[in-house]
């Protein structure tokens, strides 16, 4: 389903967006060490998240990322987020493409309304192989986050945000398009 996207505009920016969340109990994985030593790992007693809501264009290899770091993800993030996307792109039209979540299905409404160079269109129900965004998650979270501690959500919400300042310069580029 197409919201806002004018069929006789060859020139649309395609982006894919989604969401997903950081938790301070990461996955710990294999290291090298002395085989008659027991390695000790510290854990945690804090289960915290952070949100990260996110749009990628996986031919230029764009992104955009706004890290929630209050509350959850609802209407009103999506809709400040892709004002942010908007303003970023002001000079191109965009052609956001989602998956089926409530909160990017009420864009558009009277409540929230599209920024002008901004069209929605919908993946099918139960696709995240369809969506390039799941591989930005996948990239950042194995090479930022393995076997990091986060002690509270404070310290959770500064690696994320450390984590996609270090992708600032980097594209993400899809080798299948």
């Amino acid at each position: 389903m197409l919201l806002g996207v004018q069929s006789d505009n060859p020139n649309l920016k395609l982006m894919y967006g989604d969401e997903s969340f950081f938790r301070s109990e990461t996955p710990l994985t294999n290291t090298w060490g002395d085989t008659k030593q027991r390695k000790s790992i510290k854990v945690s007693s804090h289960h915290g998240t952070v949100g990260v809501i996110g749009a990628v264009d996986p031919k230029a290899g764009d992104h955009q990322e706004l890290v929630v770091t209050e509350g959850r993800i609802d209407s009103e993030i999506v809709n400040l987020f892709l004002k942010q996307l908007s303003e970023k792109y002001k000079d191109e039209k965009i052609l956001l493409i989602l998956d089926n979540a409530s909160y990017h299905k009420n864009q558009g409404s009277e409540k929230y309304p599209l920024p002008g160079n901004i069209s929605l269109m919908f993946l099918p129900p139960y696709s995240p192989d369809l969506n390039p965004q799941e591989n930005v998650w996948k990239i950042v979270k194995e090479s930022r986050f393995k076997n990091v501690l986060c002690r509270d959500r404070e310290e959770l919400q500064e690696a994320v945000i450390k984590a996609f300042q270090s992708f600032v310069n980097h594209r993400f580029v899809s080798t299948k398009l």
